[in-house]
């Protein structure tokens, strides 16, 4: 599933890695079972699932990952997950391996994706499986070596097994994100702690955004605030 130099655990008894505390973490899942360290994935091989009382094939066992938000029916999921590398390179070194890769494809440019707010995946059978990802700052790196170039409304878009084979090495420092994941069971607190990863290759596709165009004038009963040409009656709004 995974390129041999990498494996990946779901581990919700650690509570704090690389100085930051970590929300996936609880004592008992939602069915009453201890959690459990659980290696998920080992040197690129899948060799377990993240279970709750609810059976699988040759997966008969919970492992401490049932868990529900108020309401729904517990199912198994993330807690913390943990991606590790033996095949790594200083985190200062990344930037020139992405300039390598570009030279050595002919392209002009990688992109460097310098953080993210989020994403989503698919996960129904009846639907295609595929994910979304939503980055917060993302650049043209050239290899011509011309000043990095900032790029606007770009998501990353793929299939899973198809992006993750694509990856050629990762940083040697763990990064963590902290958030929200919704799935059959509903909202659940959890963590991803990974390092930066160099692709080969990524699919991109343009954000939508609005096209809609300010009011010009305040809101009726607000028309002591100014008109939108005030920056502080009309906060956000330029003159």
């Amino acid at each position: 599933m995974l390129p041999k130099f990498l494996s990946v655990i779901d581990d919700p008894t650690v509570h704090e890695m690389a100085g930051v505390k970590l929300a996936g973490t609880y004592d008992f899942d939602n069915e009453g079972e201890p959690s459990q360290r659980v290696e998920v994935i080992k040197d690129g091989v899948l060799k377990n699932f993240l279970m709750s009382r609810m059976p699988v094939k040759n997966f008969d066992q919970s492992n401490g990952h049932g868990r529900n938000q108020p309401g729904r029916m517990p199912t198994g999921r993330q807690g913390n997950l943990i991606v590790t590398s033996t095949q790594t390179v200083p985190e200062s070194e990344m930037r020139q391996h992405l300039i390598d890769e570009a030279k050595k494809q002919g392209k002009p440019y990688g992109l460097y994706f310098d953080d993210i707010q989020g994403g989503f995946t698919l996960t129904t059978r009846a639907l295609p499986q595929a994910f979304q990802v939503l980055p917060v700052l993302v650049y043209k790196v050239y290899a011509d070596g011309r000043p990095d170039e900032l790029v606007r409304g770009v998501d990353i878009v793929g299939t899973p097994l198809a992006a993750l084979t694509r990856i050629l090495t990762t940083g040697d420092q763990p990064r963590v994100f902290n958030g929200v994941c919704g799935a059959e069971s509903g909202q659940v607190p959890v963590a991803a702690v990974a390092p930066s990863m160099l692709f080969s290759e990524m699919e991109v596709q343009k954000r939508a955004h609005e096209h809609e165009r300010p009011p010009l004038l305040a809101p009726p009963g607000f028309e002591d605030a100014g008109v939108a040409g005030d920056a502080q009656a009309m906060p956000g709004v330029k003159p």
